[in-house]
C-alpha cells in the first residue's frame, strides 16, 4: 500500500470515529477506537499508532497524559519538558508542532488523539535525548557506533508510573561533560559557538550510558588521552592522531593486552605506497632499519633476501610480501603498544618520533594513536612498577601482557572540551566532522 493510500485509509477511519465520538459527546480520552488502524492524521500531524498499540493494551487503554479536562498532571509536566527541549540542544517544534492550545476544550476522539500525540512526542524526545537525533555513523565509514535502542513500552510504562520527568532524568546522558555543555549552552549567545556546543552534545548521546568506572578516553580533536579509575581521572597525556586523509576512527572497544618490545607488521598499503619506492632506489633499505621481509603474507612464510627481488617489477597494489620491523629503539611502534582488536587495525603505541608531541596540532599518523610517555600509561593500566616494566624491556623480546580485566577504551571526537578545572576549549574541526553532523542537525544553510 502506498503512503498516500495508507494516510487516506487512516483519515477515513479517524473521521468515522470522530463523528461517533461527537454523537456520544464523551469527554474521556478513549484511545481504543483510534488504535484500530496503523496511523491517523490529526491537526496536520501523522501519528503512528501501530507502535503504541502494545503499550496501551498493556495498561488497559488508560490515559497517561489526559483526563476529563484536557491535560492531567503528567501531561502538563510533559508539555513543559518538551517546551524546554532547547536546553538539551533539541528543537521543541519537533515534539510540540501540531498540538492545539485549546486542550481543555477537547473531547472524545480529539482528546484521544491528543493522548496518542503526546505518547509519540514523549517517545521521540526520549529517543533523541538518549541516543541522538542522528545515527552515529552519519555516513562516515570510520565511525562505527551502534545506535542505542529504547524499549518503547517499558519507557512509556515508566513515565505513566513515575512521571515523564523521572523517565527523562534516567535517559539524559549523565556524563559530566554533557552537564557542563548544557550549562554552557544556556549562557552562550554566539551562534557559531552554540552550534558547536549542540553538535558535541549530540556526540555524548551516541556514547554508552556508562563509559566504565575504569576506562580510557581518547579525544582526537583535543589530541589527548585520559584515563579514569574508579570514577576519577588519574592520567592525562598528549597523543598524535591520524592525518586528515588517514582519520583515526571513532568507536568503543576494550583494551585486552599490552605488548612490550613490539614488532611492527607494515600494512600492505604503506608497504606498497611508501616503502616500495624506497626499495626501488635502495634494496638495502630494509636491512638498515631492522626489517625482515617474508615471501608472502602467510603467517608461516619464511624470511627472504630483499636483494633477490626485482623491485621495479613489483606493483604497489596488493603488495605481495610481508614486511616486519623487529623490536628496538627505531621500531615505528617504539617500546610498547596497547591492543584492542578491531576491524580498522588501529591501536595505541609508542613512537621514536617523540619531538612531534611538542606540536600544538598533532595529526601525523596513518590512523593509529601515538601516546606520549606510553610506558607510564602502561604502568597505570597494568598496575606495574617502573622496575617491572624495565625488566620486560631488557629482554629485548616481544612480551605480551594480558590485562586481568579488560578496560573500556573510547575513541572520541569532541571539539568542545572541559579540562579537570572546568575550563572550556573550543578545538578546531580538523576532520570536518562537525560540518557533517551540523549539516544533518541544522541543514546546510
Amino acid at each position: 500500500m502506498s503512503y498516500q493510500k495508507f494516510c487516506i485509509k487512516g483519515l477515513i477511519v479517524f473521521s468515522f470515529l470522530l463523528v461517533a465520538s461527537l454523537a456520544s459527546n464523551s469527554a474521556y480520552a478513549d484511545v481504543r477506537g483510534l488504535l484500530k488502524g496503523d496511523a491517523i492524521k490529526w491537526g496536520g500531524t501523522v501519528i503512528d499508532v501501530s507502535v503504541l498499540k502494545k503499550f496501551y493494551k498493556s495498561i488497559r487503554y488508560k490515559s497517561v497524559w489526559t483526563g476529563k479536562k484536557g491535560l492531567n498532571k503528567n501531561g502538563e509536566k510533559l508539555v513543559v519538558i518538551l517546551a524546554g527541549a532547547g536546553s538539551d540542544g533539541l528543537e521543541k517544534a519537533d515534539y510540540l508542532t501540531g498540538l492545539p492550545k485549546n486542550l481543555r476544550s477537547l473531547k472524545g476522539n480529539d482528546l484521544a488523539a491528543a493522548e496518542l500525540f503526546l505518547s509519540q512526542s514523549f517517545y521521540n524526545f526520549s529517543r533523541d535525548i538518549f541516543s541522538g537525533r542522528t545515527t552515529p555513523a552519519v555516513s562516515e565509514p570510520d565511525i562505527v557506533i551502534s545506535r542505542k535502542k529504547v524499549d518503547r513500552v517499558a519507557l512509556l510504562k515508566l513515565a505513566a508510573k513515575k512521571g515523564p520527568d523521572a523517565a527523562i532524568i534516567q535517559l539524559r546522558p549523565r556524563h559530566k561533560q554533557y552537564g557542563q555543555l548544557r550549562k554552557l549552552l544556556a549562557k552562550t549567545t554566539n551562534k557559531a559557538q552554540r552550534r558547536k556546543i549542540i553538535i558535541n552534545m549530540e556526540r555524548w548521546r551516541w556514547l554508552p550510558s556508562s563509559l566504565g568506572k575504569t576506562h580510557v578516553l581518547v579525544n582526537q580533536a583535543a589530541f589527548t588521552v585520559q584515563t579514569t579509575k574508579k570514577g576519577k581521572i588519574v592520567d592525562t597525556r598528549r597523543v598524535i592522531i591520524g592525518k586528515p586523509y588517514h582519520k583515526t576512527p571513532m568507536f568503543s572497544h576494550k583494551i585486552s593486552s599490552v605488548d612490550f618490545n613490539p614488532t611492527w607488521t607494515v600494512p600492505r598499503s604503506i608497504a606498497g605506497n611508501e616503502i616500495l619506492p624506497k626499495l626501488r632506489k635502495n634494496p638495502n633499505y630494509l636491512a638498515g632499519r631492522n626489517f625482515l621481509i617474508h615471501t608472502s603474507w602467510k603467517k608461516d612464510a619464511p624470511a627472504m633476501n630483499p636483494n633477490s627481488i626485482d623491485w621495479n617489477s613489483v606493483r604497489a597494489k596488493n603488495f605481495p610480501y610481508r614486511i616486519v620491523q623487529q623490536p628496538g629503539k627505531n621500531n615505528a611502534l617504539g617500546y610498547v603498544k596497547f591492543l584492542f582488536p578491531n576491524k580498522f587495525k588501529v591501536y595505541m603505541h609508542d613512537t621514536p618520533s617523540r619531538q612531534l608531541f611538542s606540536k600544538q596540532a598533532r595529526a601525523f599518523s596513518h590512523g593509529c594513536i601515538r601516546v606520549e610517555k606510553p610506558l607510564e600509561l602502561a604502568g597505570v593500566l597494568l598496575g606495574f612498577k617502573a622496575s617491572k616494566i624495565d625488566a620486560l624491556l631488557k629482554t629485548g623480546k616481544t612480551q605480551k601482557v594480558k590485562l586481568r580485566k579488560q578496560i573500556p577504551v573510547h575513541l572520541t571526537y569532541f571539539t568542545v572540551w572541559f579540562d579537570s578545572k572546568g575550563k572550556v576549549t573550543f578545538h578546531k574541526d580538523i576532520y570536518k566532522r562537525d560540518v557533517l553532523v551540523g549539516n544533518i542537525l541544522f541543514g546546510r544553510a
